[in-house]
């Protein structure tokens, strides 16, 4: 299997590529910063939990923050069209009031379907996408794309993200993509009856929600809130090990 390099992916998305040494990748992971973070600092994550039999590609978010907002030009969102929440002063996430669009367009068309499955011959249930706040609200929409519509993807994980309302309903009635939803305690998510994850329950067919028992949508940061990561990564990665070279795939 070729390996991807920097210059296959789109320049916005400007990606960090790692490959544990010693492997021989049969899985390929997308791993998409939250709203105000790049690519070059959110790489540390996948680096250290250093997957086996797995591609890790960092994209970076494709539109830079304002100037005002950004003087040293190193945060970056996944909308181009950013507004300020009003309750609380600070950018807002929403993907209903910052649409993230065009940014789903590259990672699901531009990332997946022409570079990954068309050029490089990745088989779609071998590709992961995992995003953060923002990033994972773009994860979630991205098997929902046109492009990847008759297809299902290897496994979404979303730490605090959500579908937005404005999304176009799938061609089929519930995606296969297995989802892992991952939040805090004060999460929409994690509301009684919550709407925000009916709205995933809805058009995905395997969906596990998972609540940590911290408030915020933070990152992992011990080896308990990995923990259910980890085990649905161990179902859904796939594996050669064992495997001889020369064996064929049949089906």
């Amino acid at each position: 299997m070729p390996l991807p390099e920097a210059s296959d992916f789109p320049t916005s998305l400007n990606p960090t590529i790692h490959l544990p040494p010693n492997t021989t990748p049969t899985n390929v992971i997308l791993f998409l910063p939250g709203l105000g973070d790049n690519a070059s600092n959110f790489f540390s994550f996948p680096r250290a939990l250093n997957l086996p039999d797995a591609l890790t590609i960092t994209l970076n978010p494709p539109f830079p923050l304002p100037v005002p907002l950004d003087p040293d030009g190193t945060s970056h969102s996944w909308s181009d069209d950013l507004h300020v929440d009003a309750s609380t002063g600070s950018l807002d996430a929403d993907p209903d009031s910052s649409p993230t669009s065009r940014a789903v367009d590259l990672v699901a068309r531009d990332v997946i379907h022409d570079t990954l499955i068309a050029k490089q011959g990745y088989r779609p249930d071998h590709i992961h996408v995992f995003g953060y706040g923002q990033g994972g609200s773009v994860a979630l929409a991205v098997p929902l794309h046109a492009s990847l519509s008759s297809l299902s993807l290897g496994g979404v994980m979303a730490i605090g993200g959500m579908l937005p309302l404005s999304l176009p309903a799938p061609s089929k009635t519930t995606n296969r993509t297995p989802v892992l939803l991952l939040s805090g305690s004060n999460s929409p998510l994690a509301a009684a009856d919550s709407s925000s994850l009916k709205r995933v329950k809805g058009v995905f067919e395997f969906v596990t929600y998972h609540r940590w028992k911290k408030a915020g949508d933070t990152m992992p940061k011990n080896r308990e809130e990995v923990l259910p990561m980890m085990q649905f990564w161990a179902r859904c990665l796939k594996s050669r090990r064992g495997v001889p070279d020369d064996a064929v795939q049949v089906s």
